[in-house]
């Protein structure tokens, strides 16, 4: 055999292999990839939207909303501005570089934001706006929140002191980093227990700087349950859940449920339950409620059987294909849901 046949029977031999392996790797992706039901049945509608930029700040309704698998984020702006992502910015403290939110601040939930050209704008009672140039992404500051960390890009001194002087009324303490959605999470890693318990979670369900999932849906009938439990000053609204989705339409906690959630066009898997923490008890104007209400009574009547023992109430969903959703979409489940 001539040494350039020799060559040419190596070059081939190695490209079956190569093509082999890839075979291989893809036809255990198809084999992995989640089989979406193909009959549904509705249950209900979408009573409301919600993003939130900036995370533990004030939310935004909107009317549609663009569902990626990291979050949603806005659509369709008929200006210049910049399309807000859901939890796309967070804050945190300049000396440890810890994630801080409502738990620790809770007057950041009356921190305003809206779109502007090339950036956004910061409210805040009693705070003149500021406005903030989007910063050209870094991903070079490590944060930490709770078992995990994020990179995010430092937004800069000003909004730095801005934060400070609002949240901590100091002049530094606190800063502000963004997110482009490039960096990967391994929620599976830095979540164990939670991944052991809830074997539907996915690292690819995570979104930006979200606590777990891209996607948090709440169902009104459960929020009715609970403020039947609840006294004439305690009662709460989705204020206090911070859901991405609000439907209305289905009983009470039937989403406990559900495997499978059909938005518009949009399909998602139940990821897990949504476990509720101090934040709950924060309202809208940034008081703490003292008597732990509405996390208090959850507890009694609604407590995870998961290796956290706190109120549930919610889910998280994981996005299997992505899309547009509108206020007033129809809202589906498998047919054999409950059947």
């Amino acid at each position: 055999m001539r040494p350039a046949d020799v060559t040419l029977h190596v070059a081939v031999g190695v490209s079956s292999v190569v093509l082999t392996v890839l075979g291989a790797v893809i036809l255990k992706k198809l084999l992995a990839k989640e089989k979406i039901p193909k009959k549904w049945r509705k249950i209900g509608t979408v009573e409301d939207l919600i993003i939130y930029p900036v995370k533990s700040a004030k939310g935004i309704n909107a009317d549609r909303l663009f569902v990626t698998e990291k979050g949603v984020k806005e659509i369709e702006k008929r200006d210049n501005s910049i399309e807000l992502r859901d939890r796309s910015f967070l804050i945190y403290t300049s000396k440890d570089r810890e994630v801080r939110t409502a738990r620790q601040l809770p007057k950041s939930v009356t921190i305003g934001i809206q779109a502007a050209e090339n950036g956004i704008i910061l409210s805040a009672p009693n705070k003149i706006d500021l406005y903030l140039s989007l910063p050209r992404t870094k991903n070079d500051i490590k944060v930490t929140f709770g078992n995990e960390a994020f990179w995010c890009t430092d937004c800069g001194e000003v909004v730095a002191k801005w934060l400070s002087d609002y949240l901590l009324n100091k002049s530094e303490g606190l800063r502000l980093g963004y997110g482009d959605g490039s960096q990967e999470r391994n929620v599976l890693k830095d979540h164990k227990k939670w991944a052991a318990h809830y074997t539907n979670m996915d690292n690819s369900m995570a979104g930006i700087f979200s606590d777990l999932a891209a996607l948090h849906l709440i169902n009104k009938s459960t929020i009715d349950d609970l403020n039947s439990r609840l006294g004439a000053e305690q009662k709460v609204s989705i204020k206090n859940f911070r859901p991405n989705v609000f439907v209305e339409g289905p009983e009470a906690f039937d989403e406990d449920n559900w495997e499978h959630v059909k938005i518009g066009d949009v399909v998602t898997k139940v990821c897990l339950e949504c476990l509720r923490c101090i934040q709950s008890t924060v309202s809208e104007n940034g008081e703490m409620s003292k008597e732990r209400e509405p996390l208090k009574t959850l507890e009694k009547y609604r407590k995870s059987d998961g290796p956290f023992k706190y109120g549930r109430m919610g889910i998280y969903l994981r996005v299997l294909k992505i899309g547009k959703i509108r206020k007033g979409d129809a809202i589906y489940v498998p047919e054999k849901i409950n059947q």
